[in-house]
C-alpha cells in the first residue's frame, strides 16, 4: 500500500514537474522527493517520470497513476473533514430564527456561508 507522503509527492510532482518546487510545497528536501520517487518507481517496476537536468515529465504510467489517485485522495480528505466536523459538533441540524426584516438578510447570508462550509449540518 502506498503511504500518504508517497502519494502527495507523486501528485505534487505531476503538477509541478519540478523537484525543487515539489519539495518546497511539501516542506521536504529535494533529496527526500527524489528518494520517494525512486522508491515508488522500484515498487511499481517502471519509471513514473522522465527527467533530465532541465525537464521533468510524467511517463504514461506515472500520469495514469496520478490521474487515478487524485479522486481517491480528494475522497479521503473529504471523509477526514467530515469526521473532524462531526467531532466538533458541526454535523446534524441547526435551528435559527430572527426578528425583523433587517436581520433576515444578514441571517440568510450567514446561513449560506455556514451551509457551504459545513455541508453535513442542515440549517432550518
Amino acid at each position: 500500500m502506498l503511504e500518504r507522503t508517497d502519494i502527495e509527492v507523486l501528485l505534487t510532482l505531476d503538477e509541478e514537474l519540478h523537484f525543487g518546487r515539489t519539495a518546497e510545497r511539501l516542506r521536504l528536501s529535494t533529496g527526500q522527493v527524489s528518494r520517494i520517487v525512486k522508491r515508488l518507481e522500484r515498487r511499481i517496476g517502471a519509471p513514473l517520470f522522465t527527467r533530465t537536468s532541465r525537464t521533468v515529465a510524467a511517463t504514461p504510467i506515472g500520469a495514469r497513476l496520478a490521474t487515478e489517485l487524485r479522486p481517491l485522495v480528494a475522497q479521503m480528505d473529504a471523509a477526514e473533514r467530515r469526521a473532524v466536523e462531526a467531532g466538533r459538533g458541526l454535523a446534524g441540524e441547526l435551528h435559527v430564527g430572527f426578528v425583523g426584516a433587517a436581520a433576515g438578510q444578514a441571517l440568510l447570508s450567514a446561513v449560506d456561508r455556514f451551509s457551504g462550509r459545513y455541508r453535513d449540518c442542515r440549517v432550518h
